[in-house]
C-alpha cells in the first residue's frame, strides 16, 4: 500500500443514488434522525457513503449544521480507527494531582507515513471558549467532554483526508453528549472572543412516564405534537424527552 496515497472514496453508482433518493423522504418523515427535509436526509446519506459509512449509519455520525454536513466527534474517531492510515493513537486523561478532578486531555495521533501530532485541551480553555454550560455534560462528565474536544482538534490536523475535510459539529458550537454524539438543534457558530449565550436546561413540568424512548413518545403522541411541544425541534436528550412526554401527558389530562 502506498502510505502517501489519499483516502479512496466510495464510488457513487446510479443504484446507490436511486436508493438514497428513495430512502431520503422516508427518513425525513420518520422524524427520528433530525433531518429537516428530504434533501437534508439525502445529503447526510450521500456524505456518509462517500466516507465509507452505511446509509443508515450515516445518521449516527453526520448532522447538517449551518447548512453543511458535519461530523460528530464519535464519528470522526470511528473513521480514524477503521482507517489503514492510522499508525498510532494515544489518549491520556489529565487530572488534578490533589483532588483527582479532570483538568484536561492529551491526544497523540500518528499516520503510517510518519506524520504525527499531539493536542492538549484543558478545562480552562473550554471555559474561555464558552462551551462549559450549567447542567450540560461538562458539569456531569467533564473527562468525556474534554476527551472528545482533544480528539477532534488532533484529528483535524492528522487525518483531514480521512474525515473528508468536514468540520466537526462541535466546531459550530453544537453541544455533545458524554458519548460524543451531537445534541440536535443545539448549535450556533462560535465566534472567537465572543462569549456564547448559556442555554437554560429543560426542566420537566411534571412527572413523565418512566424510561420512555423518543420512538415511544412519538408513537404515543405523534411526531408533530412532540416537535410542537419542543419548539419545533426533535428532543435530543433523555431529560428533554421526559420533559416533553410530561408536558404532553399533562395536556391530555387537562383536555
Amino acid at each position: 500500500m502506498n502510505e502517501h496515497a489519499l483516502v479512496v472514496r466510495e464510488t457513487l453508482t446510479p443504484q446507490v443514488w436511486e436508493m438514497i433518493s428513495a430512502i431520503g423522504p422516508a427518513m425525513h418523515r420518520s422524524r427520528l434522525f433530525g433531518a429537516t427535509s428530504p434533501e437534508a436526509a439525502m445529503a447526510i446519506m450521500l456524505k456518509g457513503h462517500e466516507l465509507g459509512l452505511g446509509l443508515t449509519a450515516s445518521f449516527e455520525f453526520v448532522q447538517v449544521v449551518e447548512g453543511k454536513p458535519a461530523l460528530a466527534p464519535r464519528g470522526a474517531l470511528a473513521l480514524i480507527q477503521s482507517s489503514p492510515l492510522l499508525a498510532g493513537l494515544k489518549i491520556d486523561d489529565l487530572k488534578d494531582p490533589k483532588t483527582g478532578a479532570p483538568v484536561g486531555c492529551h491526544v497523540w495521533m500518528k499516520r503510517t507515513n510518519g506524520f504525527e501530532y499531539e493536542v492538549t485541551w484543558t478545562m480552562e480553555e473550554a471555559r474561555q471558549a464558552g462551551v462549559v454550560k450549567p447542567g450540560s455534560g461538562w458539569d456531569h462528565y467533564p473527562a468525556n467532554m474534554l476527551r472528545w474536544r482533544a480528539i477532534g482538534f488532533c484529528a483535524d490536523v492528522v487525518f483531514p483526508d480521512v474525515l473528508g475535510g468536514m468540520k466537526r459539529a462541535d466546531e459550530y458550537g453544537a453541544d455533545l453528549t458524554p458519548g460524543g454524539d451531537v445534541i440536535e438543534g443545539s448549535w450556533n457558530e462560535i465566534t472567537p472572543g465572543v462569549k456564547q449565550p448559556v442555554a437554560e436546561p429543560v426542566q420537566p413540568v411534571s412527572a413523565a412516564p418512566a424510561s420512555m424512548s423518543l420512538s415511544e413518545v412519538v408513537d404515543k403522541y405523534g411526531a408533530e405534537a412532540v416537535m410542537a411541544a419542543n419548539g419545533g425541534l426533535i428532543p435530543g436528550t433523555n431529560d428533554e424527552i421526559a420533559a416533553i412526554a410530561a408536558k404532553l401527558e399533562a395536556g391530555n389530562a387537562s383536555s
